[in-house]
């Protein structure tokens, strides 16, 4: 088959580099152009799609309506769009042959839009997912082609999660190139259980003191370090705060005080105190 890969980030440079080895025909790789993006390795999208002699063009073009002619004349038969956030027009995901398809770091129809392991710590889930669906007009909104849970751990944060959903996410490609066209699975999506997450933050990004179980989940679903976090790192002062335990004990202190106790530091929330595990000045 020939492809047309959109991609981003590390779960990109690996999809890049599981379509070479699938022994399918890349016909060019669309991604940003600025060297953004990178793996944990400094690599890139284009820097890998450039060594395998791929053409590289710029992830903008899936919005233009005219871009949909150069799929035909290319005989395009399946666009892969791995973590791109540009919103693909209807004309150019309909223009494959076989078939447009996403991969979404979450589990559809539940957790459709922005920061899916986020707020799936958020919401105190104990499963999380990825799909590889069918791309349709509009976001997340296609049937699903495979889809793989995972158990999460209660202090999983969210790179970890993310990590999770990449390398699952990477096997649900693998499986998607493997297949037979006329096989690939469409399970449609029961848009009543639909839940659309935006790019804003929640708590308007201010730490939920009301309660400590918020007030960790928050942390956790903050946590990307080293990478830069989407919603920012929560902070006391000038102590940007990467992990905390929760104690039990009761707390009638102000939300946001700080307790020295020994090598200990403790803060205080609404409701009960919490030990600081992991901190950055």
């Amino acid at each position: 088959m020939r492809l047309l890969i959109s991609a981003e980030e590390s779960a990109g440079v690996q999809a890049v580099r599981s379509a070479r080895q699938s022994g399918h025909e890349v016909v060019a790789v669309l991604t940003t152009l600025d060297n953004a993006g990178s793996d944990r390795q400094g690599v890139t999208v284009e820097s890998v799609a450039t060594r395998f002699g791929y053409p590289v063009r710029p992830a903008t073009l899936l919005k233009e309506a005219e871009f949909a002619d150069t799929l035909k004349q290319e005989s395009i038969d399946i666009l892969l769009n791995v973590h791109s956030l540009h919103v693909a027009d209807e004309n150019v995901v309909a223009a494959p042959r076989v078939g447009a398809f996403n991969l979404h770091p979450g589990p559809l129809p539940r957790y459709a839009g922005m920061n899916a392991p986020a707020r799936a710590i958020l919401n105190g889930e104990f499963t999380h997912g990825v799909t590889l669906h069918w791309m349709e007009a509009g976001i997340d909104t296609g049937d699903i082609a495979f889809q793989e849970m995972f158990d999460l751990s209660p202090n999983a944060t969210v790179l970890d999660i993310s990590r999770s959903c990449v390398r699952l996410g990477i096997g649900l490609i693998k499986q998607l190139l493997a297949t037979d066209p006329d096989q690939i699975p469409r399970t449609e999506q029961d848009l009543t259980r639909r839940t659309y997450y935006g790019f804003e933050c929640p708590f308007d990004g201010e730490i939920p003191w009301h309660s400590a179980e918020m007030v960790e989940r928050f942390i956790r679903a903050c946590n990307y370090h080293p990478l830069p976090s989407p919603w920012g790192i929560p902070a006391v002062g000038n102590l940007g705060i990467l992990e905390v335990k929760r104690t039990g004990e009761p707390c009638e202190a102000p939300a946001g005080t700080l307790s020295e106790r020994g090598e200990k530091t403790f803060l205080a929330t609404g409701d009960e105190w919490l030990e600081l595990k992991r901190t950055v000045a």
